[in-house]
């Protein structure tokens, strides 16, 4: 994974997955400015939607390495597509760019 990957975190304490582009990488953790992934397709249709309200944007966190359970890159499975690609069909934009 190098900086500027498409990541998804699953944390613990309290247990959280977040989906953003990686920063940083260290010993002590990681940071990273995403959205958790619950409220990421509510995101994505404010890029859609001209009369929705900009409420959600994502945000820099760093998170502790003894809170992450496991981090892997966001990338297409076959015929499943990742999150960013996903991004890019309804947007069509680059979530790196955005992010």
């Amino acid at each position: 994974m190098d900086e500027g990957s498409i990541i998804i975190v699953n944390l613990q304490n309290p247990k959280e997955k977040v989906v953003g582009k990686l920063l940083s990488i260290s010993p002590s953790g990681l940071t990273i400015r995403g959205i958790d992934v619950n409220s990421f397709k509510d995101w994505m249709m404010q890029f859609t939607h001209a009369e929705l309200v900009n409420s959600i944007s994502p945000t820099t966190a760093f998170y502790p390495m003894h809170r992450v359970i496991s981090c892997y890159l966001d990338e297409d499975s076959g015929e499943i597509l990742s999150l960013a690609s996903q991004f890019k069909e309804r947007t069509h934009k680059d979530i790196r760019e955005v992010l």
